[in-house]
């Protein structure tokens, strides 16, 4: 293990990021704290800044490659991708920079540094090969980044450019000076701490001496190290060791794409598979550890699992995963490609709506495999979905109970799930009575019968008037698509009919007591959404309700709800009651629960960990 910079380093091999690795992930603080460091550099030029480590892998009587005139070695990128595809993305912005101010020797570094025709010095993994050329070459690519990892690389590369931009604007006839310094402090004073393994079965060893000295890794890539040791430790067999290698690769590659695609949690994702697979109890997630106890994948440790059992455990487990994180990636980002029905991308999207789906992730993840896999029906699994739809809107919204609430009933019902001791019937039967336990139907009914403030539970109020909208496209507009998405709804989409501050001189001073004005100004029956609040201001109510051709008003509305609004020849606080009357109705049948109480639900009143 030896210092070196950029020079020394790239002199002797080319460099592949292997696929399981994860794909490319620094976002702009790192980007930007990386852009500091440098600049720092060229403020002090005798100084030199450590960067961090670079692990490779690279047998004896490995792979060559040819590049340019010489025959290099590939080595393998175990740690310190991340760093490594940054410098070069960063150095190829400046040896652009400096040809265009007539540096033209610099043109040699690109293929000492970076590219030799179409061949890269470093090579990224999961895809992304073209378009990192794409960048180094011309600072733009050739193709759309549609994938998480490869957006944050085009960003990367724009942020780069975009500080050189201002930087040369402000050095001025200075410049290229800087512009020199730059790129000496990016190839000789960066210093990398370099270590090549050459055995395989070292890369597992090697992650858990990085880990006991305190290396930021995620838990999912600490697992695959010591997986990757456990197979070289407890195996001796070479074939089935590049057997058992050759799955926990592939089966990481296929996570970390799965990830990618839904820019998803990794430690969140290898919880799920943990819950269904490991144990499910909330407290017995013992994080990258827990793996290792007797029970699962002991390393030395065989007295409650022998070596073949652990094995064992470690192929199925390993196997799992890659399944886990396939669902996971669709109930995280679900989209019309993707989930096998319209309804199930209805209903998934709802519950992302509520805000509260880690609570329910691996319920949805058992549920929907073994859809997938033809054990449970399509209308079965659409029932859990809008039951657990109306847990989230009336335990968590309506009635504010913690994230967590339920966690160890929903983590038990999906352990069940997935080894088949429960129908997914009863489950949903049992969601439905565990939404009762925590808002009792009566409770329910009673609490929307009085006039209330709904404005002060934004979430809630957005929610509900978000599914009203749904609800009258469905009756009224043919199944048309909400002219607001979710996504863009704020204060600024809700509209108070009475207004807040209405005008002395205004009719609404005539028509409401200042008593009816703060008993009903943000009761539901009040509020609307709407693509107009600025625009409305505090104008009387014949002026909003408006006139076929007017615009801004209730009745030129694109917003289903604002056109009903419309329907009332005047606002007061008799037909805001009816309005409410109307909404109340509706909102007691849409989130009703279904079925008589079959049994007692045992629920943990201790959990308090929010989230999975």
């Amino acid at each position: 293990m030896n210092k070196q910079d950029l020079s020394t380093l790239f002199v002797v091999s080319l460099f592949r990021i292997p696929d399981y690795q994860r794909g490319y992930a620094w976002e702009d603080k790192q980007i930007s704290d990386f852009i500091e460091d440098l600049d720092a550099l060229v403020e002090e030029p005798t100084a030199n800044h450590y960067t961090g480590t670079v692990v490779t892998f690279s047998p004896q009587n490995g792979a060559k490659k040819t590049y340019g005139t010489k025959q290099l070695r590939v080595a393998d990128v175990v740690d310190g991708q991340q760093r490594l595809t940054t410098v070069c993305l960063y150095l190829s912005t400046i040896l652009r920079a400096l040809k265009q101010v007539g540096e033209t020797a610099y043109h040699r570094d690109e293929e000492d540094f970076l590219y030799s025709g179409a061949t890269c010095k470093l090579t990224p993994g999961n895809d992304t090969a073209n378009l990192f050329f794409d960048l180094l070459k011309s600072g733009h690519p050739n193709t759309t980044a549609g994938l998480p990892h490869e957006k944050r690389m085009v960003h990367a590369a724009m942020k780069f450019q975009a500080h050189l931009q201002k930087q040369m604007k402000i050095k001025g006839s200075e410049g290229t000076a800087y512009l020199k310094e730059l790129h000496r402090a990016i190839t000789q004073r960066l210093l990398f701490t370099s270590y090549t393994i050459e055995e395989e079965c070292e890369i597992g060893m090697t992650f858990e001496l990085m880990n006991s000295r305190g290396k930021d890794l995620s838990v999912l890539e600490l697992l695959k190290n010591y997986l990757m040791h456990w197979v070289s430790r407890n195996e001796p067999e070479p074939a089935k060791r590049e057997e058992l290698a050759a799955l926990i690769n592939k089966s990481w590659k296929d996570t970390y794409k799965n990830l990618g695609e839904c820019d998803g949690d990794e430690d969140q994702c290898l919880r799920v598979a943990w819950t269904l697979y490991c144990s499910h109890p909330p407290a017995n997630w013992g994080g990258y550890d827990g793996f290792k106890g007797a029970d699962f994948i002991p390393l030395r440790d065989f007295s409650q699992a022998t070596k073949e059992t652990a094995k064992e455990f470690l192929k199925s487990f390993t196997e799992a995963l890659a399944e886990v994180s396939r669902h996971y990636r669709v109930i995280i980002n679900p989209t019309a490609t993707n989930t096998q029905s319209p309804e199930e991308l209805r209903w998934l999207t709802k519950i992302h709506n509520t805000g509260n789906i880690a609570n329910f992730l691996p319920l949805l993840v058992a549920a929907r495999k073994r859809t997938v896999a033809g054990d449970i029906a399509l209308p079965e699994y659409m029932n859990l979905l809008k039951a657990l739809e109306c847990f989230a809107y009336r335990v968590f919204l309506y009635n504010g109970r913690r994230s967590n609430a339920g966690k160890s009933n929903f983590h038990r019902w999906a352990w069940e799930i997935r080894d088949g001791s429960q129908k997914i019937g009863d489950v949903t039967t049992w969601i439905f009575e565990l939404t009762r336990y925590y808002h009792p139907e009566a409770e329910f009914t009673d609490g929307n019968a009085p006039l209330g403030d709904w404005y002060s539970g934004r979430r809630l109020l957005r929610y509900t008037l978000y599914e009203l909208e749904l609800k009258l496209l469905d009756d009224e507009g043919k199944g048309a698509r909400p002219k607001l998405a979710w996504e863009d709804l704020s204060d600024f989409t809700i509209e108070h009919i009475l207004p807040q501050n209405p005008n002395d001189t205004s009719n609404w001073k005539k028509v409401w007591t200042d008593a009816e004005r703060a008993e009903c100004l943000h009761d539901i029956g009040n509020l609307v959404l709407t693509l107009n609040n600025s625009n409305y201001l505090n104008f009387d109510f014949d002026r909003k309700k408006g006139s076929p051709g007017i615009s801004p008003s209730y009745c030129d509305s694109p917003i289903q709800q604002e056109r009903r609004i419309s329907r009332y020849t005047d606002w007061t606080k008799t037909k805001l009651l009816e309005r409410r009357g109307e909404l109340v109705e509706w909102i007691n049948e849409r989130w009703k629960t279904e079925g008589a109480a079959t049994k007692h639900i045992e629920v943990n009143e201790d959990e308090n960990e929010d989230g999975v």
